[in-house]
């Protein structure tokens, strides 16, 4: 059975000091890496406290196994990416565009964000299958990123076509968010610009019937 991430926070400590709050960065970047590189299987903690320059027992001092690690990693993941889409909103709020344009900025966005983590998100979508907490994890992310898309529909509600903006958030969302994936993460066939265009003309239509 998996443990609650309370249960494994009671079990290592919290980093209060610069030099210690360092050795767990450099732990968990270590981590990040190798799961990356070699996939969450094929790594363990001896590895992941090498690449970090530290002793096994320093690990220990601050996760209790690589799957907590890895669920720091998760954390750091997702806050990276809302970080860049949250920029990207944030410069067209005070700059004003083309609605087309801003669509395409946010692919743009969303696209950018993924990209550093490639191989992370394999690995990533396969353990969420398994793995209760992952799971939960990935499904709060989601529900951010819904509502961050409804906050998003919500800036030009006057202009839009659909009266149900809850639903039509989904709508967006899981269509980008699929459409994203499939550029990032698959690749091959038709060219990722092409792919995009038509995301663009797609969400222009059915938001603002142009």
């Amino acid at each position: 059975m998996n443990e609650t991430e309370e249960q494994i926070a009671d079990k290592t400590r919290t980093p209060r000091q610069d030099r210690s709050i360092k050795t767990k960065d450099a732990i968990v970047q270590a981590a990040a890496k190798l799961f990356s590189e070699k996939g969450y299987h094929r790594t363990n903690t001896k590895q992941i406290a090498a690449a970090a320059r530290v002793s096994t027992g320093s690990f220990y001092s601050y996760f209790t196994d690589k799957r907590d690690v890895f669920l720091d990693v998760l954390k750091i993941h997702s806050e990276a990416m809302q970080a860049h889409v949250d920029s990207t909103v944030a410069q067209l709020g005070t700059h004003p565009s083309d609605k087309r344009v801003i669509i395409s900025h946010m692919i743009d966005s969303l696209i950018q964000s993924h990209a550093p983590y490639i191989s992370f998100h394999r690995e990533l979508s396969l353990l969420q299958l398994s793995d209760e907490v992952i799971k939960e994890v990935m499904e709060s992310q989601y529900d951010l990123g819904r509502r961050k898309t409804l906050e998003f529909l919500k800036l030009s509600e006057h202009e839009l076509r659909a009266s149900d903006l809850e639903a039509a958030a989904v709508v967006v969302f899981e269509s980008v968010s699929s459409v994203v994936d499939r550029i990032v993460f698959s690749g091959g066939g038709i060219s990722a610009n092409r792919i995009k265009a038509e995301l663009v003309d797609m969400l222009v239509h059915y938001l603002f019937g142009e």
